[in-house]
């Protein structure tokens, strides 16, 4: 059984080792995304100034009078003072340019004046510093490949990786229990165990680079256990992930798979206007969530609707807060279209909002992010010298 479990551990980790390296380097460096794509354009992410930002109305007006062809799709409502937001932005005119002709998705703007301060297209290659962080990102979910075929490729990794580790760890356990009689056989088996955790302070060569490998394989398997899993998830999830969960209760379909899309987008503006569709979906929230802060604010036109997120106090920077709420609205007479979140979900649904922290690390804020980015330095090590080890054994016996 270990011979077996050994041969299958060395090559399906040899046909992953490369996925497994660049997802943990760029995951390392996406857990500080943010903050490394504010250091790279502080042009961008910082504004001169610290007043109050102008109404949500007219905000937006401003920012589409700049250019009467676009249409502002998704307003951040939780920007600090001093800080540019992220807006994204479609062409207005139905039939008009898409978004590759037009040449960006992303405007940051001055919330104060409305002033637009740089463009980009989230996720596209460019040599400039403003397109870096986004493509990383993408890189790192789907490894830029079309469609669904990097996650399905990602999510199928995630899955190896998963039983990797575990067999991982069968294999370092002792062959079988030994027991004394003057030690508890706990005791025992902890002090046959022991040494698969420590790297030998004499050895070299290719017992050295085992040593490395096992220990270090050990010593992150909870964050390689928990990053497997739910990297399963978000690559996998309608695929394979949800499926199963499903088995254990029902999960609430998101809005935009069960309300359609229009024939012809709406062209005209909407009757309800962004205020008072923020106004409105604050009134719309469940009673367990009254007291979240405004996040964002999407209008679809081809939906005709709008989604307004709000979130508790410290989402995904703070310890365990991760409960959020999303509310669709009717942008002509601002009916309730559909809840979709924490409170208003299923158990099934509030078990899944915990995945995307737990996989970045938010769920722990800082600390936790700072242990994700770390992890993944370890789990390229592994890989390295996983490799490395095969290599050495097939030189040694050539």
């Amino acid at each position: 059984m270990r011979a077996l479990l050994r041969r299958l551990h060395r090559w399906c980790g040899l046909s992953v080792a490369v996925f497994l390296l660049t997802s943990s380097l760029s995951g390392s460096l996406i857990a500080f995304e943010h903050e490394l794509d504010s250091w790279l354009n502080p042009e961008l992410f910082h504004t001169a100034t610290t007043r109050a930002a102008l109404p949500l109305d007219e905000l937006i007006a401003r920012i589409e009078d700049q250019d009467p062809g676009l249409r502002v799709t998704q307003m951040p409502l939780d920007t600090q003072p001093g800080q540019a937001r992220e807006v994204h932005v479609e062409p207005k005119s139905i039939g008009g340019p898409t978004r590759a002709f037009i040449g960006f998705d992303r405007l940051f703007v001055d919330p104060t004046t409305g002033r637009v301060l740089g463009s980009r297209q989230w996720g596209e290659w460019q040599w400039d510093r403003a397109h870096l962080m986004p493509w990383m990102n993408r890189f790192h979910r789907s490894l830029t490949l079309p469609g669904r075929i990097g996650n399905q490729l990602l999510g199928s990794v995630a899955v190896v990786w998963l039983l990797l580790s575990l067999a991982g760890l069968y294999l370092t356990l002792p062959v079988k229990l030994k027991t004394s009689k003057t030690s508890e056989p706990g005791a025992s088996y902890w002090s046959r165990w022991k040494p698969a955790w420590k790297i030998k302070r004499r050895t070299k060569g290719f017992r050295k680079i085992n040593d490395l490998h096992r220990a270090a394989g050990l010593w992150v398997l909870p964050l390689t256990l928990s990053t497997a899993f739910t990297g399963i998830y978000l690559n996998l999830g309608n695929e394979l992930f949800k499926p199963v969960v499903s088995l254990f209760g029902p999960i609430t379909p998101h809005p935009f798979t069960t309300i359609p899309k229009a024939p012809v987008p709406l062209a005209k503006s909407p009757v309800l206007s962004p205020e008072q569709a923020l106004k409105r979906a604050r009134a719309l929230l469940p009673d367990e969530a009254r007291d979240y802060d405004n996040w964002y604010l999407g209008y679809d036109a081809s939906r005709g609707l709008y989604r307004v997120a709000f979130k508790e106090n410290g989402l995904r920077e703070h310890v365990f807060r991760v409960r959020y709420e999303q509310i669709f609205v009717d942008v002509e007479s601002g009916n309730l279209l559909s809840r979709f979140g924490y409170a208003s979900g299923t158990a099934s649904d509030r078990f899944l909002v915990w995945l995307y922290p737990v996989h970045s690390g938010k769920l722990l804020g800082v600390p936790g992010r700072l242990l994700i980015s770390l992890s993944g330095i370890f789990v390229a090590l592994i890989c390295v010298t996983g490799v490395w080890r095969w290599v050495k054994r097939k030189s040694a016996k050539a």
